[in-house]
């Protein structure tokens, strides 16, 4: 099978960097997953921190080192690229790179600042018939994969509510067009994402939110109630200024209920009531277990590049992206009118540029 060659752009925390926790489990950065495999090869790499650069070089034995993407790109011949930049570089890079002519790209999460941008990369890309991934990594979890067999077996019934939080400390004040948004936005971006890959698609949200610093800048927290299509209620709140960091799902059903996030996972199913008579109650059975562990950035580079040699479509696409980020969008603008009910649209049909939403 042919190596793919790969180049990195953006050598910081979630490229490289993070493999030095010694609390995760590894790998847990792009250079980590697509070195693990014997049909990628990092070849190329880009940041504008230089010293960034020259270690994350030396640490994975890349010799092509650019202070700048588009360099890069003219010089080097890759079959992939990781854009792992700040975001508010997602869509210059992505769109830069699906114009060079490579065959896939991975992005980090969320896919752009905004839904123009987004779209403006998707766009490209199957222009060019590029396959765009977004690292919304939990897609590749095997635990996560677990919990959507489970519901879709019926394991739990008919999904009637999911909770999603995604806690975490009180965010400096930060320029809201510089950033995109606070921890709804980048923590939250996981849930909008989950939710749609464990319910389905969205159709309307009511918000509310606490931006002390006024709409120019990001949220401390932002919380949301949603409907989904399938007649799911939801709820998520992202950020709360708290002192911890606290990611969940609680997704409920009429026959059971899952449990799962950083903090472990847990199943429960309907049964006979040992202290009610005539009721039944939730009872705690194991959570199963996978058959293989393999890290989800393995799992992403994995569907890269089988999204360019095989022609299947990814498990977490850049349609995917857009959807998740269109939720986040109508949280804020709800919340930003009081809480108002906002639909989530489709995308335009495939004949005027777009597929229609999932």
């Amino acid at each position: 099978m042919k190596t793919c060659k790969v180049g990195i752009v953006g050598c910081g925390r979630i490229a490289s960097l993070l493999e030095d926790d010694p609390l995760r489990g590894k790998p847990c950065t792009h250079a980590g997953g697509f070195s693990a495999l014997r049909n990628a090869k990092i070849v190329a790499a880009c940041d504008i921190d230089a010293e960034r650069l020259k270690q994350f070089g030396k640490r994975w034995g890349v010799a092509a080192l650019y202070e700048n993407y588009e360099e890069l790109l003219a010089k080097e011949s890759l079959d992939i690229v990781c854009v792992s930049a700040w975001t508010r570089l997602h869509a210059p890079i992505t769109i830069a790179s699906a114009k060079s002519g490579v065959k896939g790209i991975i992005c980090e999460k969320p896919i752009a600042l905004n839904l123009k941008e987004a779209r403006r990369m998707i766009r490209e890309c199957e222009k060019n018939n590029i396959s765009l991934t977004i690292n919304h990594e939990r897609r590749w979890d095997p635990y996560y994969q677990e919990a959507k067999k489970l519901i879709l077996s019926g394991k739990i019934g008919e999904v009637k509510t999911i909770i999603g939080s995604a806690l975490s400390w009180k965010p400096p004040k930060a320029s809201l067009s510089l950033h995109g948004g606070g921890p709804m936005f980048h923590d939250g971006t996981h849930l909008a994402d989950l939710l749609t890959f464990f319910c389905g698609p969205v159709d309307w949200v009511s918000a509310c939110e606490k931006r002390s610093h006024g709409k120019k800048y990001i949220e401390e927290t932002a919380s949301a109630l949603l409907g989904f299509k399938s007649g799911s209620i939801g709820f998520v709140q992202g950020g709360g200024e708290r002192n911890y960091f606290s990611f969940e799902l609680d997704i409920q059903g009429t026959e059971g209920r899952i449990l799962i996030g950083n903090g472990g996972r847990e199943l429960y199913v309907s049964r006979k009531s040992g202290k009610f008579t005539g009721f039944k109650e939730l009872t705690q059975i194991p959570f199963p277990e996978p058959r293989k562990h393999v890290s989800p950035f393995i799992g992403g580079a994995k569907d890269v590049i089988q999204c360019i040699q095989i022609g299947k479509e990814s498990l977490s696409s850049g349609r995917d992206g857009l959807e998740a980020l269109k939720i986040i969008d109508a949280i804020y603008r709800s919340a930003q009118q009081g809480g108002k009910r906002l639909k989530i649209l489709p995308e335009r049909k495939p004949n005027a540029g777009f597929a229609n939403a999932k």
